[in-house]
């Protein structure tokens, strides 16, 4: 699958290391952080695979009628 430029792959988030939660209950943890940013990202992903096959699809169809 080729991706265009001007709708770039989104990237996974960077998981944080075991030294990161000091597993004190925080109001703000690093790893619930994380694993929203990894919800919104797959989410992103599955978006930007199905724009990605859809301009495959069509760039295809205009390929088949030029010929």
């Amino acid at each position: 699958m080729t991706t265009t430029p001007h709708d770039p792959q989104p990237q996974p988030p960077a998981r944080p290391g075991n030294d990161e939660c000091c597993h004190s209950g925080c109001t703000f943890c690093v790893l619930e952080m994380y694993q929203e940013d990894l919800a919104a990202y797959e989410d992103a992903l599955r978006a930007w695979q199905q724009r990605q096959a859809a301009a495959s699809a069509q760039s295809s169809k205009k390929t088949r009628k030029a010929r």
